[in-house]
């Protein structure tokens, strides 16, 4: 229904004097993709369920473990949203992210093509060189489709984690991944602090370990793939939000305990993978699964409630302060070194970044 509401909005915009200007009908319809995007689940990543899920577990985690005696919705309300964390100049730089890479990121994303389709396709071309043309031998059974829909995601995970490992030890990538670690304060808008330079380069990592899952179930079962969903969400999209996955970016200390968090990311983890600290720089860089983390060396599993302060650490400074800054700054620091010295030398000394 909302998805139809949206299409017949859009229709309207095209038919009316905007629609002749093809730039300004664009420009109208990603507004609507941004305005609806929480309740139709396109073009964000703040789906409205998961959304709820994570306020039905800060509600548990509240009324159990931090609730004071007299405290009750409007102390919910703030423990949720404190105006330290909202109002901070941080987080306002998030918003202005979001705003701005939900215009620029379409136009830049230059790697788009390297998708799931374009390396699954490779992938069949070699698997049917090497083994002959694809039996298709098996049928779509409700296990084998749970089961496709959860080493997908498996194989998504992994390619994530591949790019954020990547990112942090590989100095050009980090100078981009830079703008993310840069938050000072983590809630919901710090989920998609990124520059759009990351944005183009995460997909491409995810869609080539999607497609070792993918090429496979195309070239031994018959027909079309598909995966399960729960009330229209992706099974594993729903378990992420069941299991916290909008509380990665949070202040709420949330921890699955030491056995699970060999297997999955809680918000605990995450947090300490934004911390300033340097015994927790680089580590936790799985997105869902801690599972990678745990096989790769990186895995860092709290024995306690730790108090963490988030953003890059040392004494540069928040390389970040606006939007502005946000998207140059990575551009400058990767810039080589006899260029800089040629603009110092032009238009006098541009401080640099670290770690």
């Amino acid at each position: 229904m909302i998805l139809d509401a949206i299409a017949q909005l859009k229709a309207s915009v095209h038919e009316s004097p905007i629609g002749r200007v093809p730039g300004l009908e664009w420009f109208c319809g990603s507004v609507i993709d941004l305005l609806s995007g929480p309740f139709t689940g396109l073009r964000t990543r703040s789906y409205w369920p998961e959304l709820v899920a994570a306020l039905i577990i800060a509600g548990i985690v509240f009324m159990i473990r931090d609730r004071k005696p007299g405290q009750y919705l409007a102390a919910f309300g703030r423990y949720c949203f404190p105006r330290s964390q909202f109002m901070h100049q941080s987080t306002w730089v998030d918003c202005k992210l979001i705003l701005a890479n939900h215009f620029v990121t379409p136009v830049t994303n230059f790697t788009w093509r390297l998708n799931t389709v374009w390396f699954t396709t490779l992938l069949l071309s070699a698997m049917t060189a090497t083994f002959g043309p694809a039996p298709q031998s098996h049928e779509w059974t409700t296990m084998a489709i749970v089961l496709f829909t959860i080493l997908f995601a498996l194989a998504e995970d992994f390619g994530y984690f591949l790019f954020h490992l990547a990112s942090h030890r590989i100095g050009w990538m980090w100078a981009f991944h830079k703008v993310h670690h840069s938050a000072e304060t983590l809630q919901v808008f710090a989920n998609v602090r990124v520059h759009p330079v990351e944005v183009m380069l995460t997909g491409p990592f995810k869609a080539l370990t999607g497609a070792f899952v993918m090429a496979p179930a195309l070239y031994f079962w018959a027909g079309d793939v598909s995966f399960t969903t729960i009330l229209g969400m992706n099974l594993m999209a729903a378990f992420y939000g069941f299991v916290g996955g909008q509380l990665h970016h949070c202040h709420i200390w949330i921890s699955w305990g030491s056995v699970l968090e060999h297997i999955f990311i809680s918000p605990a983890q995450h947090q300490i993978h934004h911390s300033t600290q340097p015994q927790h720089w680089d580590r936790n860089m799985g997105g869902n699964f801690a599972l990678w983390d745990w096989a790769f060396g990186t895995l860092y599993v709290p024995r306690e409630r730790e108090t963490l302060t988030f953003g890059l650490g040392g004494t540069s400074g928040q390389p970040h302060p606006t939007l502005r800054a946000a998207y140059l700054e990575p551009f400058w620091a990767v810039t080589p070194d006899f260029v800089k010295r040629w603009i110092a030398a032009a238009t006098g000394t541009l401080s640099g970044s670290r770690r």
